[in-house]
């Protein structure tokens, strides 16, 4: 049994003068990413892979942060701006010995990786968690035929209730 923690980047900044890639969060963005990082409290993804887009590594950053988690976040430039097969490709090569995965990145690759896997539509707003369970042994068995199961989607303001101390 293998699962993956699909999260979008938090908000960004809009379109402007700075490229799209260099997008930092918003304040909002930076605070919803900061309540996500509380769901991964008592759950330890063994390996990150994130988009190299400023807002999904501040992303993965904060939530990581608060989750109390010193993982390593692998940046991976294919995450950005790269459709579905793509995305599975990398996740396939992950090692077998890896069975909590969690990616950041981007829409709208992640709503379609998540409903190809799961079979289900899937809305992924900015900063949005799915968790997916899949049957199988290895990550390279990951294709869109696998047996998987959307187990979560959480959305940042389903957390607002909580107390936004973050210490």
């Amino acid at each position: 049994m293998k699962t993956l923690f699909v999260l979008r980047h938090a908000q960004a900044v809009h379109f402007g003068d700075t490229p799209d890639h260099d997008r930092p969060l918003t304040e909002k963005g930076v605070q919803d990413a900061q309540r996500m990082g509380r769901l991964f409290r008592g759950m330890r993804p063994a390996q990150v892979l994130c988009s190299t887009a400023k807002r999904a590594v501040s992303t993965a950053e904060l939530a990581l942060r608060i989750a109390e988690s010193n993982l390593n976040i692998q940046q991976l430039r294919q995450l950005y701006d790269s459709d579905i097969g793509q995305h599975l490709q990398i996740l396939q090569s992950a090692a077998t010995a890896i069975d909590q995965l969690l990616i950041v990145g981007h829409n709208p690759t992640f709503e379609g990786l998540v409903t190809r896997l799961t079979h289900r539509p899937v809305v992924m707003k900015t900063g949005s968690l799915a968790i997916v369970t899949a049957s199988i042994e290895s990550w390279n068995d990951l294709t869109g035929a696998s047996p998987c199961i959307l187990v979560g989607l959480f959305y940042p303001a389903m957390l607002k209730k909580q107390s936004d101390d973050f210490d």
